[in-house]
């Protein structure tokens, strides 16, 4: 079907068919942000939707194309049952790369227990290793960004100057005047320079033009040069006055904070793959997974090892004395949920709680697959 054709798309109301044939109608074998944006926005133009809403829910799942109420609002109906809030955003689910859009073969009854959202746990419509986040990062993200600078006067004297920096130890100091405008910034380097040029001691002498200023609403990655290059940005608002400032210290925190989770849960997620494959065979995949096409462990999504072990007989097969089944699982739902915010890059993952919970799991699986190089 033509994309652009909206005669077509008008007479897709009233149809029900699953995510994947509708995508199919676009010619589209995956689903991610552009293709749910691109259909969205054509069906919209026809006045219709989805319910429920294509973005969420196993891909094979069905749905109805109804026409949008008036005012264009979307339906309560769209969203899943039990949402909170209707209208919080959802972050687009990526299907994994051999999720491709064709009708699905005929499976048997896996007795798989549905999510709140109708979906398995651990059906195609879950997250997938490798998830691009759907968040763009900004200045922002760093507290020290909208923390307050502190700062001098162009009167005070450079000795104080140089005594809050090295109290700090900072690099840097903002200059405010008396209404709060910036002046200038003192530095290091600029008192060396100041010195070197024979000019009298003061914090006027000492100022330096050589800084940058950004708004916290900056997108952080095209800010990062500027930070290598000067050593810090300051933050302002909107206003122009100065809310923070942002270091080369404070890049490599935020670094370590963002990276730190990704290479625990790929660590979580290899050990894990290692102690069930030693274990579970073909059978026990096909018992989780309806697509016949997986016949090994490592070829599950995180959600599908829940189901794995969350059954007595296949448990005991793991022989892991000392470990309860129902709260290691349990402790594997929190991991997952974890998991999924971390891939989105979602404000505030993980917190202390969730790094603690991380850790902790990594821990328990080292215990039982200690010989291999993570």
């Amino acid at each position: 079907m033509s994309a652009s054709g909206e005669l077509d798309v008008a007479g897709l109301a009233g149809a029900t068919l699953s995510r994947r044939q509708l995508l199919a109608r676009w010619d589209i074998r995956f689903r991610n942000h552009a293709a749910v944006s691109r259909i969205s926005l054509a069906l919209s133009n026809a006045g219709l939707t989805t319910v429920p809403d294509l973005a969420v829910g196993p891909i094979d799942g069905e749905i109805r194309v109804v026409s949008l109420p008036s005012g264009n609002a979307v339906p309560a109906q769209a969203h899943p049952p039990g949402d909170p809030d209707p209208g919080a955003h959802r972050a687009v689910t990526v299907e994994a790369p051999d999720e491709v859009a064709q009708d699905p073969p005929q499976a048997a009854d896996t007795g798989a227990t549905p999510d709140s959202d109708g979906a398995p746990d651990g059906a195609p419509g879950e997250d997938p290793v490798g998830l691009l986040p759907q968040t763009a990062l900004r200045v922002s993200v760093f507290p020290s960004a909208d923390g307050g600078a502190v700062s001098i006067t162009p009167d005070d004297t450079l000795p104080k100057a140089m005594s809050i920096m090295a109290e700090r130890g900072f690099s840097q100091l903002p200059v405010l005047d008396g209404l709060g405008t910036l002046q200038g910034v003192v530095t290091w380097a600029s008192i060396a320079h100041m010195h070197a040029t024979g000019r009298e001691a003061t914090v006027r002498n000492a100022l330096t033009s050589e800084y940058h200023a950004v708004e916290s609403t900056a997108y952080l990655l095209p800010v990062v040069p500027m930070i290598q290059a000067y050593g810090f940005v300051l933050v302002r608002s909107a206003a122009g006055s100065v809310t923070g400032i942002v270091t080369t210290a404070d890049l490599a925190d935020q670094f370590v904070a963002i990276a730190r989770p990704f290479f625990v849960l790929g660590e979580i997620e290899r050990r894990l793959r290692r102690c069930l494959s030693r274990v579970y065979g073909e059978d026990d995949v096909r018992r989780v997974h309806k697509d016949r096409r997986r016949r090994q462990v490592d070829q599950l999504m995180f959600g599908e090892y829940i189901r794995l072990l969350d059954d007595e007989e296949r448990w005991k097969k793991l022989n892991w004395p000392g470990v309860d089944r129902g709260h290691f699982v349990g402790l594997l739902r929190r991991v997952k949920d974890v998991r999924n915010g971390v891939m989105h890059f979602n404000s505030g993952y993980p917190d202390d709680a969730a790094t603690v919970l991380l850790d902790r799991f990594v821990g328990i699986l080292r215990g039982y697959d200690p010989d291999a190089t993570a």
